[in-house]
């Protein structure tokens, strides 16, 4: 075994990227939800198939596809009384997105370190928006996961319906998952991966939604256009830089092409997730996870430089490796916070009356895992269960239109809103009164 080099040190650099990543203030749409809907499944003894939370949609017919994660959730909410076990669960699951990444970056690149290093800063790059703690993040690991599978040599495909199994307990991207199985079996012309995708599906029924599963997927694509009101759903914007690296990826693939290093087969996974990832902001880290393999190749034309013998202070470099982990340590044990911007402070929380009011989606969240069931909400980010006409209603509300025709039809009588949205000023020129105002947040009531 080779002794501590440099160029091993530099590969433990994103993974202190990550540490700190996940030490950032909460300021997830639905994390918060999903702790509550643990604590609430833990407490009756099933998972939930119809919306306990708001008033606008209570009781109607839905199911939560995280049900196996929100367990995990509520059972640590539970243990340790609050979620300051978040840093931790995010640094592990985007570090071993991150390591199963890097490990068919290294074997695709030929086994060269500093290729491996560009490979995971990349990686990281355009990971880091992506960090949450919402389910996602282990959906994301999932997909790591089975393209990890499938590069293995031999590869292990018994494990597929395994992961998907799993997968389908936690979130609905793992239909992405299983096309990204299909495509690959057929670009390789593989018998074995295609019986693994058959098995893979029918795993993905045995979970407690049954087929129920799928339902989810076709409420999720029915309701497209609630999506499109959806920030993270629009197309991205690459003035925004930590969504440049899909573009870099793109490059590198057709620059792998032009190299002959992509075969016409590999074009059964490359075009359809290139187009995925353009298609919307949420979907640029999945398609970024299945592109980089074929991106890395475009590395197989730089020449390895010579590795030319010399001595080394090991001693200097067991005390850089310590440095760096000591870094990624302090930044995990930061005191878990709630981005302010996103979530209101207890003070606003406390101006409400008891009574239906209006909110945006990420205070719906922190309303629902902070004092649920004295609080029900108008809405989340539950975009299967309000649909269309509900993000159409909340989003024309927000901006001041048929305000009193809204207000009337739910009986609401008071608002906790971001400060900036046209509403405040219209409920002003209504005769509205502040019960709480800050830099981000109002509370105001009907007089």
């Amino acid at each position: 075994m080779d002794r501590l080099r440099i160029a091993h040190l530099r590969l433990l650099i994103p993974f202190v990227v990550v540490a700190w990543r996940a030490a950032l203030p909460i300021g997830d749409n639905s994390f918060l939800w999903h702790v509550r809907a643990g604590t609430l499944q833990l407490e009756t003894g099933e998972v939930l198939r119809a919306d306990p939370f708001s008033f606008t949609a209570l009781a109607e017919a839905w199911r939560t596809q995280s049900w196996l994660l929100e367990l995990g959730y509520g059972w640590l909410e539970n243990l340790t009384g609050g979620i300051g076990w978040v840093p931790l669960m995010k640094f592990v699951f985007m570090a071993v997105t991150l390591l199963l990444l890097g490990l068919v970056v290294h074997q695709v690149g030929g086994r060269r370190s500093l290729v491996t290093f560009a490979g995971l800063m990349l990686l990281i790059w355009q990971g880091t928006p992506f960090g949450v703690a919402r389910p996602a993040l282990f959906g994301f690991l999932l997909l790591a996961a089975v393209v990890a599978v499938t590069h293995m040599r031999p590869r292990p495909l018994w494990l597929l319906p395994v992961l998907f199994w799993l997968w389908a307990s936690i979130h609905g991207m793992f239909a992405v998952g299983l096309g990204y199985l299909l495509l690959d079996g057929l670009r390789r012309k593989s018998r074995r991966q295609l019986i693994a995708v058959v098995f893979s599906g029918l795993a993905t029924a045995l979970t407690a939604h049954g087929l129920g599963v799928w339902w989810i997927v076709l409420q999720f694509l029915r309701n497209r256009g609630a999506l499109e009101l959806i920030s993270e759903w629009q197309p991205p914007d690459f003035s925004n830089p930590f969504l440049v690296p899909l573009l870099l990826v793109i490059l590198a693939v057709i620059t792998a092409a032009a190299l002959g290093r992509i075969a016409p087969r590999d074009l059964w996974l490359i075009l359809p997730f290139a187009t995925f990832g353009l298609l919307a902001e949420r979907n640029v880290w999945p398609a970024v996870i299945v592109l980089a393999p074929f991106a890395i190749r475009a590395a197989g034309a730089i020449p390895a430089a010579e590795r030319k013998a010399r001595s080394e202070a090991y001693l200097i470099n067991w005390g850089i490796a310590a440095a760096l982990v000591a870094v990624g340590v302090i930044g995990l044990v930061q005191p878990v916070e709630l981005n302010e911007q996103r979530f209101p402070e207890r003070a606003a929380v406390a101006a409400l009356e008891p009574g239906p009011l209006f909110n945006g989606s990420a205070v719906g969240g922190y309303l629902i895992y902070a004092d649920w069931p004295e609080v029900a909400v108008f809405i989340d980010d539950r975009a299967e269960l309000y649909g269309e006409e509900g993000f159409r209603t909340f989003h024309d509300t927000k901006s001041g239109v048929n305000v009193e025709g809204t207000f009337a039809t739910w009986g609401i009588d008071q608002v906790l809103v971001s400060s900036d949205w046209p509403i405040v000023g219209y409920l002003e020129l209504l005769g509205w009164e502040y019960r709480y105002r800050d830099d981000y947040f109002v509370v105001m009531g009907e007089v």
